[in-house]
């Protein structure tokens, strides 16, 4: 079993389980992988430790628990590699095998388990330098053409990871938008609290009643968020956020969807199969529009999904109608 737990949000990220019912795989990220007692000793050494159950955290010391009563009994002993622990995720390789079976495998398991460690967390660092590399990329297609709002790319904790020049402009002069700590703000509390709830919906795959809200600040604002395209479920820091705060006050710009297709990677052929979306045509007239086929469009629709995050095409629609 691979396992890459979020401590903060007490959920597994990603997973990859050999031999195990399916139906407990479902169970376990449901609901025991909150519960799982196993995770408190592994998130407390460094990487590279190899853990024995039976010598560091005996199921027998649980038995009282839910976790304990669910668990197999071919699962109750095992040992575990530690790849990633600290912050906000634990990483850990682990096998798993009855408590009868312990004292002939738990020698040889970690033996195996010490010896491929090297390779594994150089894996895992090349995997996690990567990552950051992808964030950085799509953060930067992000804002490139929103040149007349503020834009910054943000993860759930309002950390700014990047901003155009307009946002770096004001954060200097603190009227409209301002950096604590590093971190996103406006001079609204009442906004910055409704910020906050909504990127914690929007991480966890939930529709916020709103995504955009008016606020008075050295004139009157419109501030939006959209969640980007997800990166590597497996190492992904976390998802990020666009966030675009447009001056009401001030006259309004030229821009088109074209402006936005750098954020989601967009071609020629899939910003018209938008714009005409936007004007309000169906799919079928769309492709009449355009003269392709109906599956033609349909095909185009779905990568465009694919590309935004979005699911239908009436996601798509609010999605793209609130960031122009």
């Amino acid at each position: 079993m691979f396992q890459r737990f979020n401590l903060r949000r007490n959920r597994v990220d990603y997973d990859r389980v050999l031999n195990m019912d399916p139906d407990d795989e479902s169970s376990y990220r449901q609901h025991y992988c909150s519960l799982n007692p196993w995770v408190e000793p592994m998130r407390s050494v460094p990487p590279g430790t190899v853990l024995v159950s039976e010598r560091d955290c005996p199921s027998g010391s649980f038995s009282h628990t839910e976790f304990y009563d669910w668990l197999h009994p071919e699962m109750r002993a095992g040992a575990a590699i530690i790849l990633e622990a600290g912050g906000e995720n634990l990483a850990a390789i682990g096998v798993h095998y009855g408590v009868g079976r312990a004292g002939a495998l738990d020698e040889p398991v970690s033996k195996l388990l010490r010896r491929i460690s090297g390779p594994l967390l150089r894996s895992m660092e090349a995997a996690r330098l990567l990552e950051r590399t992808m964030d950085r990329e799509r953060s930067a297609a992000a804002i490139v053409s929103l040149t007349r709002d503020i834009a910054c790319v943000v993860d759930e904790q309002l950390k700014v990871t990047d901003a155009n020049a307009r946002a770096e402009s004001e954060f200097q002069l603190r009227k409209v938008v301002s950096l604590r700590a590093g971190r996103f703000s406006v001079p609204a509390p009442d906004i910055n609290g409704w910020l906050g709830d909504t990127l914690a919906l929007l991480a966890a795959g939930r529709e916020p009643a709103a995504t955009t809200k008016v606020f008075l600040a050295d004139g009157v604002h419109q501030i939006g968020v959209v969640r980007l395209p997800a990166g590597s479920a497996l190492f992904s820091s976390g998802p990020l956020f666009l966030i675009i705060v447009r001056n009401l006050s001030a006259p309004a710009g030229a821009g088109t969807i074209s402006d936005l297709a750098a954020a989601f990677g967009l071609t020629p052929a899939e910003i018209r199969l938008c714009e005409t979306l936007l004007q309000g045509h169906s799919l079928k007239d769309a492709a009449d529009m355009l003269g392709v086929a109906s599956e033609t469009a349909r095909h185009r629709l779905k990568t465009i999904f694919q590309k935004t995050d979005t699911h239908k095409q009436s996601e798509l629609i609010a999605l793209l109608g609130r960031l122009l």
